[in-house]
């Protein structure tokens, strides 16, 4: 993942600590680039977001399912409405891989893509290695288009075998 991130010319990852991408978060912790900001809500996650843009960066917000929930009014706000990109890296907290997000018991799990539907919020999926060339593409994307765009990491994040 840290790879791709790279390739996508991210220079800094904004998060609210997630713990299903807790290896994730650990290499970028001991990582020169891109720069790892650690913020208290995801609410002020995109706030930093808008502030780097502004500021001729490309950052990407690194968060859980909850915290997206927690923050839809901003990400109206700032990412919709004012059209600041906004590349959602977000892990989906208690989620089970080998059931199907819209089969899951629990609706942190089930409902986020309905929601991201409702929302018109494009979004990838992040189910193995293979899924991978969907971060480069999804930063693109949010950049171009001037929009938010999600990236949903299925299983809690590990390191290289």
């Amino acid at each position: 993942m840290l790879a791709a991130i790279r390739q996508a010319r991210v220079t800094h990852v904004v998060t609210v600590p997630d713990t299903h991408q807790r290896t994730l978060l650990d290499l970028l912790a001991v990582s020169p680039e891109p720069e790892l900001i650690t913020v208290c809500t995801e609410d002020e996650a995109m706030g930093v977001n808008l502030g780097l843009f502004l500021g001729g960066q490309r950052p990407m917000l690194l968060i859980q399912n909850s915290g997206f929930y927690a923050a839809m009014n901003t990400i109206r706000g700032l990412s919709l409405d004012a059209r600041a990109p906004a590349c959602m890296l977000i892990g989906e907290f208690l989620r089970d891989p080998a059931v199907a997000p819209a089969d899951h018991a629990t609706r942190l799990v089930n409902l986020l893509e309905p929601t991201l539907q409702t929302w018109k919020i494009p979004y990838h999926r992040l189910d193995g290695p293979g899924d991978l060339a969907a971060i480069p593409q999804a930063m693109d994307e949010a950049w171009r288009d001037r929009k938010p765009v999600a990236l949903l990491v299925g299983a809690p994040t590990a390191e290289p075998a």
